[in-house]
């Protein structure tokens, strides 16, 4: 089951979080799009309280959402991804056999393989004994060798979290995105070419998309616009708020008329 949050009205727009998020990375952006769309923020299948999956490939999350168009009866929407979540994206709009899909925004990062450079994120986490943990102060403080930078590991220790039994888990399937992180890394499986209208949009400080992959998104993505937000990293829409949500207002609104 995916477990969404609903706001708003207008045509749907649905927004998927990247690798170790939750719907909770765009709850404060969602609140400029609720004025003209009704907002769908998901987990993605093994991330926030969604369920899991047996394998969570780009492909079985792909087919997740879509049952949630399905059981949700929407006909017509618009998608905004992050990172992995842009790469679910850019699969369900290629395998969009009913046509629901209206726009894409694809939010740094490209239709390609990616190398291994969470792998050493995922090895800290996993070295973690969440029995032997106190709190997340304790949690940071072990893992300040192998991820120094305080911001990154500030984002992932949001998603540890306590049960009722006040013991330590994972937001997220760490075991399972572990297994999986192979197929997480590669380039998502697209059945055809998107001519949906599609905006990229990059970091400024971020390599996520580089110079070399403007001809790649080019031959994938016959309507596509990149526009690049100065300044910014990886979590654009964290780092630049306001520009982020006006370029992503400007383009649902334009190409859609």
């Amino acid at each position: 089951m995916i477990n969404a949050v609903v706001a708003g009205r207008g045509e749907p727009l649905l927004i998927l979080h990247g690798l170790f998020g939750s719907l909770d990375n765009y709850r404060s952006i969602a609140l400029h799009f609720e004025r003209h769309h009704q907002v769908h923020r998901l987990d993605l299948p093994g991330h926030g309280d969604s369920d899991s999956l047996p394998e969570l490939t780009i492909s079985a999350m792909t087919a997740d959402i879509q049952q949630y168009l399905e059981q949700n009866n929407i006909e017509r929407c618009s998608v905004l991804g992050h990172s992995l979540g842009g790469k679910v994206a850019m699969a369900l709009a290629s395998n969009d056999i009913q046509r629901r899909i209206n726009q894409l925004i694809i939010v740094d990062i490209a239709p390609r393989l990616y190398p291994p450079h969470h792998q050493e994120l995922l090895d800290a986490l996993l070295s973690l004994d969440l029995n032997t943990l106190v709190d997340r102060r304790d949690a940071d403080k072990l893992l300040r060798t192998t991820i120094p930078e305080a911001g990154v590991r500030a984002f992932l220790l949001k998603s540890l979290i306590r049960n009722e039994d006040q013991s330590l888990r994972w937001q997220f399937d760490l075991n399972g995105l572990n297994a999986s992180y192979a197929s997480i890394r590669e380039m998502p499986t697209m059945a055809k070419a998107i001519a949906n209208p599609t905006l990229f949009i990059k970091g400024g400080k971020s390599n996520y998309i580089r110079d070399s992959d403007v001809e790649l998104i080019k031959r994938h993505f016959s309507n596509a616009t990149l526009k690049e937000i100065p300044g910014a990293g990886h979590w654009v829409h964290a780092e630049k708020p306001a520009v982020f949500s006006r370029l992503c207002t400007e383009f649902l609104q334009h190409s859609n008329s």
